[in-house]
């Protein structure tokens, strides 16, 4: 069976400046190649270095050109076809294009994020397998909430709160979304003998968005500050994939860390940080915060620090109890005294803090992407729709690593 796994369209396929579905979909290729499998990759094209993959095609999103009134024209054209995004469906077509050249009408398409794209390619490729995978509660116009009701599209989602969300959302039938939990990479993330040290650090990591609240730690550490100065925080992560932009949010985390840092507590905020530094990040910290106050489905980083050996406290929302299992410390969203009274437990008692760090690793090992990319391959498939031999199977293209402009 052969498998294209194609990028979300708002997505590119870089280790340094993409998102956590292009990560998903790197560590897929990499499991799948250690059984034996090849799958290939479709991905909106960027400047940077992608990920070494060989078997990828790069699709370049169509230019706005054209001045005022051409993107007059674009949102227009958004507005009555109901996509979300200008030039998303010419894009689509694009990535219809590069699949009919791959000779992969009638392969496993897996998409991403993008039920606008699962629709058209259904509509284009109607003996093709096509399995949607949400990472999020991704919502859509009305007129696709219909469209992709109706389409034989197999859907999945990284958590059963997420499938749950599906279901309800694109009016499925219960049960009918299929849960396909994210992995983690156990040999990189993984625990280090940590420097015996008076002050523990607390770790946050991801985009520092008002949603992932790293603002809900500096407050629950500045209140914790009134009883103890005896720990450091460092913030990983940046609003963007680069520079912060300083916008009011931020300036708000900047605040929060000055009020911090003048109350004795050293507070380090590292920007934004590549795929391959975050690992030999988490090894400088001994207690991991996923304070998230939006309903987190499965955040990559909640498993990578947990896998690391830090001692987590998480909020309790969306999919991230059913991650966390009894390994962490949960807390009520937006609850900053909850979270300092957990930070306070796991500061002031060294033992506990080391019980709990052995909790996670131990719940980590449960998720693997070996057992991400099983679960993609035994997605089921209704028999008109059962993959076929393909003469490409087992032998290159030459469009692979090419770049369709058109």
């Amino acid at each position: 069976m052969r498998i294209v796994l194609v990028n979300n369209s708002s997505e590119t396929f870089t280790p340094t400046h993409s998102g956590a579905i292009a990560t998903w979909i790197w560590e897929c290729c990499r499991a799948a190649r250690s059984c034996g499998a090849e799958p290939i990759v479709i991905s909106r094209s960027a400047q940077l270095k992608p990920y070494e993959w060989p078997n990828t095609v790069f699709v370049d999103y169509p230019a706005i050109t054209g001045g005022k009134m051409a993107s007059y024209f674009f949102r227009l054209q958004r507005k009555l076809n109901g996509w979300r995004h200008m030039r998303q469906k010419a894009f689509a077509a694009r990535v219809a294009h590069a699949v009919r050249k791959l000779d992969a009408e009638e392969s496993t398409l897996v998409l991403h994020n993008d039920p606008e794209m699962a629709v058209l390619l259904r509509e284009r490729f109607p003996k093709a397998s096509i399995l949607h995978h949400f990472h999020n509660q991704e919502q859509c116009k009305e007129v696709f909430r219909i469209r992709y009701q109706e389409a034989d599209v197999i859907s999945s989602a990284v958590s059963n709160y997420t499938a749950r969300w599906v279901e309800s959302y694109y009016r499925l039938l219960p049960g009918s979304v299929r849960t396909v939990y994210n992995g983690v990479d156990l040999e990189r993330f993984t625990p280090v003998q940590r420097p015996e040290r008076d002050k523990p650090v607390v770790n946050f990591c991801g985009r520092t968005g008002i949603e992932k609240a790293p603002d809900l730690l500096l407050k629950a550490a500045i209140r914790l500050s009134d009883r103890t100065t005896a720990f450091e925080v460092q913030i990983l992560g940046a609003n963007h994939w680069g520079p912060n932009e300083l916008d009011k949010y931020q300036q708000e985390l900047n605040e929060l860390s000055d009020t911090l840092q003048a109350r004795g507590v050293p507070v380090r905020r590292s920007g934004h940080v590549p795929r391959t530094m975050i690992a030999a990040e988490f090894q400088k910290a001994d207690i991991h915060v996923v304070p998230s106050r939006w309903d987190e489905p499965f955040g990559l980083t909640t498993l990578e620090g947990m896998a690391s050996g830090l001692a987590t406290v998480a909020s309790r929302t969306g999919g991230t109890p059913e991650v966390v299992g009894e390994a962490a410390l949960l807390f009520e969203r937006d609850s900053v005294t909850e979270l300092a009274e957990h930070l306070a437990e796991l500061i002031a008692n060294p033992q506990r803090r080391m019980q709990f760090a052995k909790l996670a690793r131990q719940r980590a090992k449960k998720f693997t992407w070996d057992q991400t990319w099983q679960n993609i391959c035994r997605a089921p498939a209704p028999a008109a729709m059962a993959v076929k031999p393909s003469k490409f199977a087992g032998s290159p293209s030459e469009l692979l690593g090419a770049r369709i402009t058109g």
